[in-house]
Parts: structure tokens; C-alpha cells; sequence
């Protein structure tokens, strides 16, 4: 019994920080909103302010051996902080030549058919039928959920944007897989200091080569540091201390969880209003992951 409420753990860990993840679409609204501010500026600042705030914490509860870990565990954790940097600037410029709804959908749903294929193909976790079913009904969910109307975007280069969105979900995907890799070995907190190093520097990089200009408003720096406390240092960490028991694929599909939160934030603040596709979208995506959760404890009681 004590090994089945440590796997539900997991499980509840994972879909904190995919709630967490859900308000960032509100925040960034809010962002837009006052200033026009470039989304990879934002990026960079919620990554480089949840660096500044973790690696004080981890300095103090690691000290030198913060960096002194093996070669291959660190260049794989330094790898994840790029790739998952990667997948945001990919997801955004998906954004900017596909649409909001193809690069979302892509993105969202790419992401743990490609963990659940290297997964398996790997033989790192195995495939079940019931794992099947969730990823099934969470896939189904998403397009319900995010619709499949366009969204007045211009298509300047539709292939590119429908690349971007791949690309992005591969990336997403090769994170959970080396979080998943770490996470029995490194405490939450070391991994995900780490991997923001990494992805603070590259964010830095691209920044700095299109080119920065600061928010001048008090409230967008007050809401970029929200992102960078809520969602970003303490949602990784939340979703990498979920690793620690959790299937990589599981992980994926628990964090497609974030959606459901977003749209349901903008019927509550927005006053948007949900279709019946929408709402049947949102309990598929929770029926998947109910089943997820059913099957943890009946294998832990097993």
C-alpha cells in the first residue's frame, strides 16, 4: 500500500506542474496585453529568474558538487536545460507560420506518441494496452479541446510551421526522457537547476542575436516573475520529482493536462466560452488520465 500511494504521488506531482504550465498562456495574455513584448524575450527572462532564484537553494543544499558529477550525467542534464529551451523557441515560431491551433495541437499531441515509440523501441518502458487507451483518449481530448477551426493567423509558411511543431514536440520529448533517465539518481532541484544553466544560456544566445528591448511596465515584470516561480522553477521541479516513479510516457501524457487548465482559466477570467466539443475534449483528456492513475495503483498493489 505504501508503494501505491508513492506511485499516486508521482502521478499528483505531475499534474501540479501541468496546472501550473496551464497559467502561462493566461500570463502571457496579460503580457501582450499592456506591452508587445517578444514571446522569446519572455522565454528567457521566466528561465533566467527561475535560474537566479534556484541556484542560490542549490548551491546551499549541494554546494561543489553541484557541478562535480560525472561528465556523461551532467552533459545530459545541460543537454535537457537546451533542448527544452529549444522546444519553446520552436513552439513559438510554430506559432508565427502555422497558426495557434496547428503548432498546440501538434506540439501537444506529437510529443508522447514520440516518447511512448522511443520508450518502447528503446525498451526503457513497455507499451501496454491500457497505455494505449490513455494516450488514445488524451490525444482525442486535445483536438476536441483545442479545436480544429483556423484561428485567423496567417499561413506564410505553413511546412515550416508544421516543422517548428515537430520539432518542438521532440524536443519536449527528448527532455522527459533524460529527466526520466536522471531522476532516480539526482535530487529534483539539482536536475532542474541545471538544466535552466543550460537553457538560461542558449535563451541568452538567441536573445541577444534578434535583439532585446526591456518592458518598461512595472506589472509585466511582476507577471514575468510569476512565470519564472509558478510555472517554471517550481513546475519543473514538481514535474521531475514526478519522474522519480513515473513512466516517461505517463509523464507525457499527464502533463497534456495543461489545456484543460488554460481553457478553463479563460471561461473563469475571460468569460470565453467553451464549446460542447471543448468540454467532451476536456473529460476525454481526464478520463485518459484517470485511467493512468487507476492502472498505477493496480500495478503497486499487484
Amino acid at each position: 500500500m505504501r508503494q501505491s500511494r508513492f506511485l499516486s504521488a508521482g502521478l499528483l506531482q505531475i499534474s501540479a506542474a501541468a496546472v501550473l504550465w496551464g497559467t502561462i498562456g493566461i500570463a502571457t495574455q496579460a503580457i501582450y496585453s499592456t506591452e508587445p513584448i517578444n514571446s522569446l524575450f519572455i522565454n528567457l527572462m521566466r528561465t533566467l529568474l527561475a535560474t537566479l532564484i534556484l541556484l542560490p537553494m542549490a548551491w546551499r543544499a549541494f554546494g561543489t558538487s553541484l557541478f562535480n558529477l560525472p561528465r556523461r550525467d551532467l552533459a545530459l542534464m545541460l543537454f535537457a536545460g537546451v533542448i527544452l529551451a529549444l522546444s519553446h523557441a520552436c513552439y513559438f515560431a510554430a506559432i508565427r507560420y502555422a497558426g495557434v491551433t496547428v503548432a498546440t495541437l501538434l506540439t501537444i499531441c506529437t510529443a508522447p506518441v514520440l516518447v511512448s515509440v522511443v520508450s518502447a523501441a528503446l525498451k526503457i518502458e513497455p507499451f501496454s494496452g491500457r497505455l494505449a487507451i490513455a494516450l488514445i483518449a488524451a490525444i482525442t481530448g486535445s483536438v476536441l479541446l483545442v479545436g480544429l477551426n483556423e484561428d485567423g493567423t496567417a499561413h506564410l509558411n505553413l511546412p515550416l510551421g508544421v516543422l517548428f511543431a515537430v520539432l518542438a514536440a521532440a524536443a519536449y520529448g527528448g527532455m522527459i526522457l533524460c529527466g526520466r533517465r536522471l531522476a532516480g539518481t539526482y535530487h529534483p532541484l539539482h536536475t532542474t537547476t541545471l538544466m535552466f544553466v543550460a537553457g538560461s544560456i542558449l535563451l541568452l544566445l538567441l536573445n541577444a542575436a534578434s535583439g532585446i528591448t526591456l518592458p518598461s511596465s512595472n506589472s509585466v515584470w511582476l507577471i514575468m516573475l510569476y512565470l519564472a516561480v509558478a510555472p517554471t522553477a517550481l513546475g519543473y521541479g514538481l514535474f521531475h520529482a514526478g519522474l522519480r516513479t513515473t513512466a516517461a510516457t505517463t509523464a507525457s501524457i499527464v502533463s497534456m493536462l495543461d489545456p484543460v487548465v488554460a481553457a478553463g482559466l479563460a471561461w473563469i477570467l475571460f468569460n470565453e466560452v467553451l464549446s460542447v466539443p471543448a468540454i467532451i475534449g476536456a473529460l476525454f483528456l481526464l478520463m485518459g488520465i484517470g485511467l493512468l492513475a487507476a492502472t498505477s495503483h493496480r500495478t503497486s498493489d499487484g
